[in-house]
């Protein structure tokens, strides 16, 4: 026991050294150290076009797995004369709540395999393991944004700077891409 002044403490808590002092995991912690560095140094020399390149590759190469193949033309945006739209605004501003209904109605269309599949082309194509958008992630992401303000863009970047502790400009490269693949 230690005595500071007229308050007794106990000595463990005196000294931030002390072997009994145990520090909790963080279960908001959803990637590994590697994984996180990975998917910064991936994002921090993004190219919006290059990737929009790829994920129309994995699309095309992945829609045979779709529960509803229909929906890749969804995800790449293209209009029925077959040209390919970039919408910057529209989906991309829908509330939190909006927007995760609106990804778990796509997502559903997909399928975890067909998804998986796309990701997995995705990465296999860039090189890098972009965890945070496999089902498991997007999921855990969607019940954060059910209880979020704010745009669904905004909401992702809360989540990964929040629950997965990305820093906030990597979090709003990864947001960007997200929103792009799902709308």
């Amino acid at each position: 026991m230690l005595l500071l002044g007229t308050m007794n403490v106990p000595l463990q808590s005196a000294f931030a050294a002390s072997p009994d002092v145990t520090i909790q995991e963080n279960d908001d912690v959803l990637f590994t150290d590697e994984e996180m560095q990975s998917m910064e140094e991936f994002f921090m020399n993004y190219d919006e076009d290059e990737f929009y390149k790829l994920l129309e590759i994995a699309v095309n190469e992945s829609k045979s797995e779709f529960i509803d193949p229909s929906v890749a033309d969804d995800l790449l945006n293209k209009e029925t004369n077959n040209e390919m739209v970039i919408q910057p605004f529209g989906k991309v501003t829908l509330t939190a709540k909006a927007g995760a209904k609106a990804i778990k109605a796509t997502m559903k269309k997909v399928g975890k395999s067909g998804w998986d599949k796309m990701i997995g082309k995705i990465e296999s194509m860039t090189g890098t393991q972009l965890v945070v958008f496999h089902w498991q992630s997007i999921n855990k992401f969607l019940d954060f944004a059910v209880n979020s303000g704010g745009t669904i863009a905004d909401a992702m970047t809360n989540f990964l700077v929040k629950k997965a502790h990305f820093n906030k400009t990597v979090a709003t490269y990864i947001s960007k891409a997200f929103v792009m693949i799902v709308f």
